[in-house]
């Protein structure tokens, strides 16, 4: 007779375990593979050096690789489209990332959550039974214990577990060798799980977060289409950069001509020189702020320091350039010679520095 009930608590243990392990494995699968986009995007955050520092130390690199490719187009989308090339770039990034890491590093993170949780299952399913042994907890009892013991290390709502916690359960320290038991292939299954699951579908959380990490303001020089360099996308005060580029960058010319301006904003705003707008204002360059819309938000004093970088740029693809703006860099906006003595490397390296 306590053979035959000896069973019957056995088969009730094993019919509670069974449920709840039902339940419990697709939510730590979940959660899971919720913390892996947050590890992939720390990691790139440390380890990739155009992700390791704020937005400027992003364009650095996004300049050198431009470079690197000599891609007009690319540089085309950069100039006037910057805020979407970056995201595009950081998605390359990422997906070039998730391509060479899905063997290791991916699967070393998915390693390490898979333990963590393990860990935490197996100390709620002891500390739950050490409590119940001592109250004499019922099903129900124990049920809430183990679900506070998790706590926020699982997504895992305690209501969806109404259908056993009226289950009697005699033997609680049966219950916890039996859950115990089931822990380990459970694991596997949820690591095998996570394992077959196509990391790109990752690569647009991924970019958000880094996105996030790395935005700042994206308002654009009205004259030659530097970012603002301010950190704070919505920020107090005037827009600025450190470095002007060549108007001729974003096809300014001289007014009645076809002939580039290759002279810098940080030069302009100190001469004599004026623009007219579309709706035929003229404006002094030196009273630039008076053309009123996004010239009044931008803070451009005069300076004569320049970067090799855009002056190779104009040089590099001077034709491309003409054909697009169809606008000729002769006359007032003859390139100076000094200019096509730059090379690639010069630029490279002034990056550098």
């Amino acid at each position: 007779m306590s053979f035959k009930i000896s069973c019957q608590g056995a088969t009730s243990v094993k019919t509670f375990v069974d449920f709840l392990w039902h339940k419990l494995t697709p939510a730590v699968s979940d959660t899971i593979w919720g913390k892996m986009a947050p590890k992939i995007a720390g990691d790139m955050r440390a380890t990739c050096p155009a992700f390791n520092g704020n937005r400027a130390n992003l364009e650095k690199h996004v300049l050198i690789s431009l470079a690197e490719n000599e891609n007009f187009d690319d540089y085309w989308e950069y100039i006037h489209n910057p805020e979407s090339f970056f995201r595009n770039y950081i998605q390359r990034h990422i997906e070039r990332y998730c391509s060479e890491q899905k063997s290791n590093k991916i699967k070393t993170f998915l390693k390490i959550s898979v333990d963590d949780i393990k860990n935490a299952i197996l100390s709620a399913i002891h500390e739950s039974t050490a409590i119940s042994k001592d109250k004499s907890s019922t099903a129900s009892g124990w049920l809430d214990l183990f679900c506070d013991h998790l706590g926020s290390k699982l997504n895992f709502p305690r209501k969806d577990l109404v259908s056993i916690e009226h289950q009697e359960i005699k033997d609680i320290e049966f219950l916890k060798e039996a859950m115990s038991e089931a822990l380990d292939p459970a694991m596997i299954k949820v690591e095998q799980e996570c394992l077959s699951k196509p990391v790109e579908d990752m690569v647009h959380e991924i970019q958000k977060m880094l996105s996030e990490h790395l935005c700042g303001c994206w308002n654009q020089c009205p004259f030659c289409g530097a970012i603002c360099t301010n950190t704070i996308p919505n920020h107090d005060g005037d827009h600025s950069v450190p470095f002007h580029r060549p108007q001729a960058v974003r096809g300014w010319k001289w007014i009645k001509t076809d002939h580039f301006m290759i002279d810098y904003c940080t030069s302009l705003v100190a001469s004599d020189c004026y623009f007219i707008l579309n709706d035929g204002l003229k404006t002094p360059h030196k009273t630039y702020r008076q053309a009123g819309g996004e010239y009044a938000t931008w803070s451009i004093t005069p300076d004569t320091s320049t970067q090799t970088y855009w002056k190779w740029f104009v040089c590099h693809f001077r034709k491309e350039l003409e054909e697009k703006y169809q606008k000729k860099f002769t006359g007032r906006g003859e390139i100076p010679h000094a200019w096509t003595n730059i090379t690639k490397q010069n630029v490279l390296d002034d990056l550098e520095k």
